[in-house]
């Protein structure tokens, strides 16, 4: 059959008159045609390729093609004889030499078939490794989602020698947060400059007097509503005396800026239900002249406006929106020709060893140079775009590693970023919150989830320091990494109280260890096939 192709750059995969084998992933009717999705072999050694075109016919996925270019936008297209189930290397348990825990593993359904197992519904799966020392062979599975053949799956070793298999259907969730994490990643910038920045211009209420010294004598004064908005930012700002506290702590993570969406949807939701029991009121359906609870709620919140750190903040009244709101009046007070001027170029951040550069915790420190010795409005929208975009990375940050597999485990993950207020100074503390829980369906008695916690930060005089401490079942352990050795025996020298303050809390006490650099990344859950395809 002729194949027509859709996209003109995948007419550089196979110049005219060159043949190679391809795979059909998937296959879609599109009005009268089929739009299909290859996955086409090349020369040995060369990465498989994928492109899109249209067919005249249905072609079932999995099926095999010979494909020749005939033009820059036509192929030739043979169906090849099915190939023989293989019934050598039939895989039903993992070889832990093969396939260590925490290993990724890459396989294509070749079939799957429903089975009955108690009262749930299962499904009996044969897939095809894709690469490694096994490659080529089949694993004989068994899940809880069915998985059509032809689904690429990428799947991460267990502890236990088990598969942890991302539902397919995140996929395309997935390139969209790889996506946002990569464009986030190279427009972000670090807190400090723009906090230290409203600092001096908020102290800038009127045009300085004549013959006025000092940082006031050259900057601009800001209208009175940028002004509002520059101390809102700065509320938010946590000071160490605060995260000292537990109840300090937990209000600076829940102000952080990455739970902005669901206070939102939060606090629309208290509107809702003061706005319907309202309504029932006035049509005479309600009871006397009592407030509406809901409507109680919201207007008690309301009331602890201005933000303190001595009370809860109004859903929604956090770092992220503070700084949109910052972000509105600035833009109000400049043309669109100057907006356009401010864009915030990409920066050149590449791939190192460990990964893709937006798989890093913590996320690298990065000062946007934005403001000069006259700060004006549009150099603080550029520092203000800069922190949103950091913000925004954690969150997807946070998307991306959450997710639950087929095997019914899950895996959340909180990456955040607290912004710290050090007497005159400003810093911030990374935080990223692990919760790991098992299967309902998993034969244990109790279903307690693992925690991890790490802390990112670079305090002076320690320098740059992180720390994590897992939990399970009451048991906790610790261990601390410092990348400067007298840092290093502080830290020993405190081991000792850490172990007695956890005791006295009633908690059981693991390891606690000191090491020097930094340690490596945390295990994640997302995919990373899906990053070579997206870039």
């Amino acid at each position: 059959m002729a194949l027509q192709l859709l996209r003109p750059i995948d007419a550089l995969l196979l110049p005219p008159g060159q043949t190679a084998r391809a795979e059909v992933l998937a296959s879609t009717l599109k009005g009268s045609e089929f739009e299909l999705l290859l996955r086409v072999m090349q020369n040995a050694g060369a990465p498989a390729q994928q492109l899109v075109a249209t067919s005249p016919r249905a072609v079932s996925s999995g099926a095999q093609l010979m494909l020749q270019a005939i033009s820059q936008t036509q192929l030739m297209a043979v169906l090849q004889p099915a190939a023989k189930a293989p019934t050598a290397e039939l895989i039903t348990r993992l070889d832990p030499a093969l396939f260590p825990p925490g290993s990724a593993v890459q396989a294509q359904v070749v079939s799957q078939q429903a089975i009955s197992q108690g009262e749930q519904q299962r499904f009996a799966i044969i897939a095809r490794l894709l690469q490694g020392a096994a490659s080529g062979s089949t694993l004989n599975l068994t899940s809880a989602k069915p998985l059509e053949p032809g689904t690429l799956i990428t799947a991460l070793v267990g502890s236990q020698g088990e598969l942890r298999v991302p539902d397919p259907a995140r996929q395309q969730v997935t390139l969209a947060i790889l996506q946002g994490l990569r464009d986030s990643l190279q427009r972000q910038g670090s807190s400090e400059p723009l906090f230290k920045s409203l600092e001096q211009l908020s102290q800038v209420a009127t045009p300085p007097a004549a013959g006025a010294q000092g940082p006031s004598a050259t900057a601009p004064a800001m209208p009175a509503s940028v002004q509002n908005a520059m101390h809102q930012v700065l509320q938010q700002v946590a000071s160490l005396q605060q995260l000292m506290t537990p109840a300090g702590v937990a209000q600076a993570v829940q102000r952080s800026g990455v739970f902005l969406e669901p206070n939102l949807a939060q606090l629309a939701g208290l509107l809702k239900g003061a706005s319907a029991e309202t309504a029932a009121l006035a049509a005479g359906t309600g009871t006397g002249t009592t407030q509406p609870p809901a409507l109680g709620k919201l207007l008690a919140a309301l009331s602890s406006l201005p933000v303190s750190p001595a009370t809860p903040p109004l859903p929604g009244a956090d770092l992220k929106a503070a700084l949109l709101h910052l972000t509105v009046n600035l833009q109000q007070h400049l043309s669109p020709s100057a907006i356009k001027e401010l864009t915030l170029p990409f920066s050149p951040w590449k791939q190192n060893s460990g990964g893709p550069a937006q798989q890093g915790f913590p996320v690298a420190t990065r000062v946007v140079q934005g403001m000069t010795d006259a700060p004006d409005l549009g150099a603080l929208l550029r520092l203000t775009a800069a922190l949103l975009s950091r913000i925004q990375h954690h969150q997807l940050q946070s998307l991306g590693q959450s997710q639950t597999f087929s095997d019914g485990s899950s895996q959340t993950v909180w990456q955040l970023e607290i912004p710290l207020r050090d007497g005159q100074q400003f810093n911030h503390v990374q935080v990223r919150i692990q919760r790991d829980d098992t299967s309902a369906e998993a034969k244990q008695t109790e279903h307690l989830p693992h925690w991890e916690v790490r802390l990112a930060f670079n305090l002076d005089p320690l320098g740059s320091l992180q720390a994590i401490a897992k939990l399970y079942k009451g048991r906790v352990s610790s261990e601390f990494w410092a990348e400067q050795p007298q840092t290093l025996t502080f830290l020993h020298s405190e081991l000792n109280q850490l172990r007695d303050r956890l005791l006295a809390k009633g908690l059981e006490v693991g390891e606690l260890s000191c090491h020097q650099g930094t340690p490596p990344q945390p295990n994640r859950a997302l995919q990373q096939r899906w990053i070579d395809e997206v870039t």
